[in-house]
């Protein structure tokens, strides 16, 4: 009879274990975890996503840039480069048509595409100008030889640079140089398109004044 009586009062001490969930309630559990899971890794990938794309866009070198160049005996053409590789080119007058050389043809518009190794090297040309600290005009009293003008727009920066000199920055005439011999080697692809350039008055030389008209022994 004891042991029995303690037998039955350690069945009422024991610890009651809680009941198992239903298979309708795990049914309702799992996909619900399974859920936050996915939503949590999605968000995990946008974010990682979005890093990637800030780090790696690179900033742009202008809203756009114009070089006009006036050699005295060689050409006068200008060049309007983009935010992209294109670029729009009007060859205004060369020395080589005198000597056979048909193209670029004067007075013509043409456009054509930068190669990636071009781009990169405008790209590092341009950076190494300060154009809010250079001068608007460098300027050197002769005759002939060569001229230059650029212009360059970049959010609130706008800055135009005349050249009429050989003591310019170094910067400055690198860039020069560089458009000069990159122009003769692009794949120019004539246009009807006219396009608005700015700067064609200040290094084209102007029209000469009309002779003066002889007066005839009548009209004395």
């Amino acid at each position: 009879m004891l042991l029995i009586y303690i037998c039955g009062r350690l069945k009422v001490g024991a610890s009651k274990s809680p009941p198992a969930a239903s298979p309708k309630t795990l049914a309702v559990i799992l996909p619900t975890k399974n859920r936050k899971c996915r939503m949590k890794r999605q968000l995990f990938i946008i974010f990682i996503l979005t890093l990637l794309i800030s780090c790696t866009k690179k900033e742009k070198d202008f809203d756009s840039l114009e070089y006009t160049y006036s050699g005295t005996f060689s050409t006068l053409f200008l060049i309007k480069f983009t935010e992209n590789d294109t670029i729009f080119l009007r060859e205004h007058w060369n020395v080589s048509e005198k000597y056979g050389k048909k193209f670029p043809k004067a007075k013509t518009n043409y456009y054509a595409i930068l190669t990636k190794e071009q781009r990169n090297q405008l790209s590092d040309l341009i950076k190494k100008i300060d154009f809010k600290k250079i001068k608007s005009e460098y300027y050197e009293d002769y005759f002939d030889g060569r001229a230059y003008h650029v212009i360059i727009k970049k959010d609130d920066l706008k800055k135009a640079v005349f050249v009429h000199s050989y003591k310019e920055p170094k910067e400055l005439d690198s860039l020069s140089k560089w458009i000069y011999a990159t122009k003769e080697h692009l794949k120019l692809i004539e246009t009807k398109k006219e396009f608005d350039y700015k700067n064609i008055d200040r290094v084209f030389p102007q029209p000469p004044p009309p002779p003066p008209i002889k007066k005839t022994l009548n009209e004395e």
